[in-house]
This record gives structure tokens, C-alpha cells and sequence, in this order.
């Protein structure tokens, strides 16, 4: 099984565009290195302030959208100083101008540059970006959807247990359900309730008219949506999870979306939902944030 090449070239504009490379960028913008990185000059974004994580991350998109006519994805809390990006072996970086010139001599001269979140090169940026007040805050592995093969989606339909329903929850049903209480904090991970990334569409799990598990999907940015799998501690076990995040993967590329699964890379279990979902991996990604540390 293999990622299908136009979900590749539409995943490889989308993580640019996150970086605030499109191609068309001022000269002295980007520095592509000797050994293929490619990193991006950020453009300066006012201080936070008083603003929420949500307002500001409002903020940066909206600039960074303005730059490459893309929209990018920008999380709450996330901090633009720093971005790093490996996907398919290729890295992207977008970096602030306090630390470009040591980004560019750090990682341009890495013989492989797709062992940059190895622990001494994260130690050794998470030790320069607390000098400005940052630090490393999550490093995940992101995967994307293999080939469909009809014979695996066939047997996958059949794992579902005779007493289990599944069924799709539409963004409306969501907000409904979400206003009355509807998921507490059982499902955090795949109704999340962000305003930068909306809840988009849901496959619950029902079990006895009561909903066990749910796997949801969060617009984050135009083209690509990000799924995340909760089910009941009682539950887990029997494959639910696979299961419900199969069933979503496949609706979103049906509604002509590019789904994603992102975890943290220690998180083995959650990499072997996302593999028995018919995903495979795909890119790994450096996030920062700022604050007193």
C-alpha cells in the first residue's frame, strides 16, 4: 500500500503554504540549502498581548493567507516563531528573523535532514528558542491515506460488531449535541470545540442507544481535516477505533477532502489505529510555544 500521488502533491502545497512558501516570495524570503531544506524567512506578527490563543491564531493565519493565497493550518497556542516540517524526506522551516540565520547554518548543513527530530537537534533548537522566551511544545508524526483496496475496506466493514451502529454526525448535529453537554469530556480528542478548527463531521459508535466511541474530524484549513479517535475506557480492545476512524477516512475523501491523523510519536497504539485505518505516515512536524518557562 502506497499514498496515491495526488494526495501527496496536494498534502506538499497545503505543509508549504504552513510555512509560508509558495513559490512566488520576495527575494531574500527563502534560503534553500545545499542539502535541500528550505527555509522561510517569517514575516513579523505583532506581539500576542492581550489577545487569547484563538485571536491571534486568527491573526497569523489570516497574514499568512494574505502571503501565499493559501490557507494555512494554525493551531491555538501554537507560536509562528518557529515551524519545522519533514515531509517525505523533505524539510521546511519557517523561522523568525531573531533566529533565521541560525536555523539556516543549523539545518542547512545537516547531512540528513530528515533526522531533524532527532533528540540532539530538538535539544539543541528547544535550548535557542528558550533564550526568546519559547520552547519545543509537541513534535508529531502525521499520516495520510494509503490506496483504497476494496478487499481490505470489505473485510474492515465486516470487524464491526453485530450489536455496534455506526453512524455519521453531521457538523449541525455536533454543535446541538455539543450546546446540551452531549460529549463531556469522554470525546475530547474528536470533538474538540475549536474555533480555528471547527468540528466538521463525526462517526459515532453506538452501543445500546448510547454512543461508546466517536472518531471526528476538524477543519483545519481548506482542503485537508484532521482526525482524532476517542472510545469508552470499557470498550477499547475490540477495534472500535480503526474502525470508526476507516469509516470517517473514507467519507471525507468521498466528500473530497485530504483526511489526516496526527499523534505524538511516542504514542505507538494510536500509530497502529491509524495504520489498521488504512493510513500510512506521512510527515512529522515541530510545534513551539511561547511564554515564561
Amino acid at each position: 500500500m502506497r499514498i496515491p500521488e495526488e494526495i501527496l502533491n496536494a498534502a506538499e502545497r497545503q505543509l508549504n503554504a504552513d510555512c509560508g512558501i509558495t513559490g512566488a516570495e520576495k527575494e531574500g524570503m527563502i534560503v534553500t540549502a545545499k542539502n535541500g531544506t528550505m527555509l522561510r524567512r517569517a514575516p513579523y506578527f505583532p506581539p500576542k498581548a492581550y489577545m487569547t490563543d484563538t485571536a491571534y491564531g486568527g491573526l497569523v493565519r489570516e497574514m499568512l493567507e494574505k502571503e501565499t493565497g493559501i490557507c494555512p493550518r494554525i493551531y491555538e497556542g501554537i507560536d509562528p516563531f518557529f515551524r519545522g516540517i519533514v515531509f517525505m524526506g523533505k524539510v521546511r522551516i519557517l523561522a523568525a528573523e531573531e533566529i533565521f540565520s541560525w536555523c539556516v547554518k543549523e539545518y542547512g548543513s545537516l547531512k540528513n535532514p530528515e533526522w531533524l527530530c532527532q533528540f540532539l537537534s530538538l535539544s539543541r533548537l528547544d535550548a535557542m528558542l528558550r533564550r526568546y522566551g519559547r520552547k519545543i511544545e509537541d513534535v508529531r508524526l502525521n499520516f495520510l491515506p494509503g490506496e483504497r483496496e476494496n478487499k481490505e475496506e470489505a473485510a474492515a466493514s465486516e470487524d464491526i460488531p453485530a450489536s455496534l451502529e455506526v453512524r455519521l454526525l453531521e457538523a449541525e448535529e455536533l454543535e446541538e449535541r455539543k450546546s446540551r453537554g452531549g460529549f463531556g469530556g469522554t470525546f475530547r480528542h474528536a470533538v474538540c470545540g475549536s474555533l480555528l478548527m471547527p468540528d466538521a463531521l463525526a462517526a459515532a459508535a453506538i452501543l445500546d442507544g448510547r454512543i461508546v466511541g466517536v472518531a471526528g474530524a476538524t477543519q483545519d484549513c481548506g482542503l485537508m481535516w484532521q482526525i482524532g479517535v476517542d472510545v469508552e475506557s470499557a470498550q477499547r480492545g475490540r477495534g472500535i477505533s480503526s474502525v470508526l476512524v476507516r469509516f470517517l477516512k473514507n467519507e471525507i475523501l468521498g466528500r473530497g477532502k485530504i483526511p489526516f491523523y496526527a499523534t505524538s510519536q511516542s504514542h505507538v497504539i494510536s500509530m497502529d489505529t491509524a495504520v489498521s485505518a488504512g493510513f500510512l505516515p506521512a510527515w512529522s512536524e515541530i510545534y513551539v510555544s511561547s511564554g515564561r518557562y
